[in-house]
């Protein structure tokens, strides 16, 4: 349908102004306002499940109120049976075209802090935008930033999904990992794909967009946040909860991401730049103008205000560390996968604070936790009756892991005397079978866990009694051969 053909009661349709996956967008005149509006009229809408997603979105737009998500002012529909939502004009172009008033951090942590508390507005009504990019962000003549799009949004606690084949599932280049590999989505997913906006306006470009759908969904699950420039090494922190590839290591709500903008931002003055940004040190020197120090004085003060605000900005990382450390614990990364374990973030601690109580105590626990990993594991191994194989998955291995980091570890070296007590027991009863030879080869290998066991020491005493002189000598001649293969496993 062409905008000639389109008629609207009570509207004036100029033309189109975009096309989606399932709309096109026109602009109009609303008659009994004055008022530009844009009119999203859904195509092919003989389609039950594309009908109910269109009504579905107008709806859950027109109960949000907040001044950075789109207003809607009408829902209908056409003479003809298309669903269409008349929304306001929104005429400053998106993010994409507004990328020359975002070259200050200031700005974009303004513009992602707008966005954010659109979003928690989202979030509370219990949906998922699912789309959070550029193109869905949009500027009012005033510059306020508007969200809109919510074609896919979702709710948080409905595993259904009304997406066809062909309409999009978030655009690849803002997705998180869990919606790159099509797994369980939560908030935390519109907070990453609001992080990488924030990191491309720093840096220019989209570090995680490769060359297909493909390999941009792999450089989001396996590439580290990329290193920023010097200026910006204070929104490391605020990037790395962001952009964290597991949900659970994100802010947990929008409104946490806002508070962690705020002490980020300059104070409101239009005035001067924010690249080497130090917003506490302005406010106290513009506090300290009319008190007149002696210049030495000044000196001193400032930089005795150096000094406290990096210890503070210390205290802050090393928060953020040991919260990250506790999460590895709950969620068992004690030390995989790499940069992103409990032990690995109580050790970043410790850089930067080497008595730090805290991390010391969380390094013990992620021991005595792993420790407790292995007994476990080598328990169901025995269970199994996996003594020495297969390689790196049997009781043996695990035990000695277990003592590896606590030699004295009660459990891991009652695990192994069991161990050898199996091995004992499997000897006793091969013996018995008349299986010299089976006989034989648990005795060795018991004895290779526990060389001075008199019990076994015995019984390799009774083996030989009971093998004739010719076998003893192919058995000594091939013997470690063989053990060497049945401990290679």
């Amino acid at each position: 349908m062409t905008h000639s053909q389109l008629h609207i009661p009570g509207y004036t349709v100029h033309g189109p102004i975009g096309q989606g996956g399932m709309a096109s967008v026109y602009l109009a005149t609303q008659e009994s306002l004055n008022r530009k509006v844009a009119i999203k009229v859904l195509r092919n809408s003989h389609e039950a499940q594309l009908n109910e997603r269109f009504i579905n979105e107008a709806h859950f737009i027109a109960s949000l109120s907040n001044p950075h998500i789109i207003t809607i002012h009408d829902i209908s529909t056409l003479p003809g049976g298309d669903h269409y939502i008349a929304m306001e004009f929104v005429g400053g172009g998106d993010l994409d075209e507004n990328r020359e008033r975002f070259r200050e951090p200031d700005a974009v942590l303004r513009l992602i802090r707008e966005i954010a508390q659109g979003l928690a507005v989202v979030h509370a009504k219990g949906i998922i935008h699912r789309d959070v990019k550029p193109a869905n962000i949009l500027f009012r003549d005033d510059g306020t930033a508007v969200l809109t799009d919510f074609g896919i949004a979702k709710d948080v606690d409905n595993n259904s999904d009304l997406t066809q084949a062909g309409f999009s599932l978030g655009s690849p280049s803002y997705s998180s990992p869990e919606q790159a590999q099509g797994k369980p989505l939560d908030i935390t997913t519109d907070i990453y794909g609001l992080g990488v906006i924030l990191l491309e306006l720093l840096l220019g470009y989209n570090p995680f967009k490769g060359e297909s759908h493909t390999s941009t969904a792999i450089n989001h699950i396996q590439l580290p946040l990329p290193e920023l420039p010097a200026h910006y090494d204070y929104l490391s922190p605020l990037l790395s909860r962001m952009l964290a590839k597991q949900p659970g290591a994100r802010f947990r709500s929008s409104e946490e991401l806002v508070a962690a903008i705020d002490p980020l931002l300059l104070p409101a003055n239009p005035g001067g730049s924010s690249k080497h940004r130090r917003p506490d040190i302005r406010r106290w020197l513009a506090g300290k103008q009319r008190l007149l120090l002696p210049a030495a004085g000044i000196a001193s003060a400032v930089l005795l205000l150096l000094a406290l605000t990096h210890e503070s900005e210390t205290d802050r990382e090393i928060d953020r560390l040991l919260q990250q450390a506790e999460l590895g614990l709950e969620q068992e990364r004690y030390i995989f996968p790499e940069q992103d374990n409990a032990r690995y973030y109580f050790r970043q601690v410790l850089l930067l604070d080497e008595d730090n109580r805290d991390a010391l105590k969380g390094l013990a626990l992620v021991t005595e936790r792993r420790v407790q990993d292995y007994v476990a594991r080598g328990a169901e191994a025995l269970e199994r009756g996996d003594l020495n194989r297969p390689k790196d998955n049997n009781a043996l291995h695990f035990y000695r892991e277990a003592l590896a980091l606590d030699a004295d570890n009660p459990h891991a070296q009652a695990g192994i005397r069991l161990v050898v007590a199996e091995y004992t027991r499997r000897a006793r009863a091969s013996l018995l079978e008349g299986d010299l030879k089976m006989a034989d080869r648990n005795v060795k290998r018991g004895l290779a866990v526990e060389p001075e066991n008199q019990e076994l020491l015995a019984l390799r005493s009774e083996i030989d009694q009971k093998t004739p002189a010719a076998k003893r000598l192919i058995r000594d001649v091939f013997g470690r051969l063989r053990e060497k293969i049945d401990n290679n496993g």
